[in-house]
């Protein structure tokens, strides 16, 4: 994370307003000091990480760390992910896919093309401040983050 900020930056592409909704709850009571955007389809998802990844002065809407839904609207969260890891710049951002399929066929394409990780959406809010508790201990305060200026495509702050 880049060290003039202190927060984390959490896009959640989720298409279900009241998961939305559960999730930034989460979040607030788990006090992970976080911005959270939130985009309700695949579409919309790619449109914003591409203008993020190609304007300089967009650098604060890249985010350190997706949560992607598989189940939504139009190009869904399989596809989403594909163009993702696909980007040299955009598949630095670690991806942990949260959706209700337990299939074992999406377990295997999502990380074939890419996910961090695989968390099927609990069933009841006292799982998901388990889980924004673990997201918490290893995305946020473990794991190394990308500098910024390592995942521009060009302009000033790119090495």
């Amino acid at each position: 994370m880049n060290s003039t900020r202190s927060e984390f930056h959490i896009l959640l592409v989720e298409d279900s307003r009241a998961d939305a909704k559960i999730i930034e709850r989460a979040l607030k009571e788990g006090n992970v000091d976080h911005r959270l955007t939130v985009i309700p389809d695949g579409r919309q998802a790619l449109e914003y990480l591409f203008a993020a990844r190609d304007d300089v002065r967009a650098a604060d809407l890249e985010p350190d760390l997706i949560l992607l839904d598989l189940n939504l609207p139009g190009i869904d969260g399989c596809q989403v992910l594909t163009q993702i890891k696909r980007d040299p710049f955009l598949r630095m951002i670690p991806v942990v896919i949260l959706t209700t399929s337990n299939r074992e066929e999406d377990i295997v394409s999502t990380y074939m093309a890419g996910a961090n990780t695989y968390i099927p959406k609990p069933t009841e809010y006292p799982s998901y401040r388990e889980l924004v508790s673990i997201l918490r201990g290893y995305w946020i305060d473990t794991a190394l983050k990308v500098p910024r200026p390592l995942r521009r495509p060009g302009g000033a702050d790119a090495p």
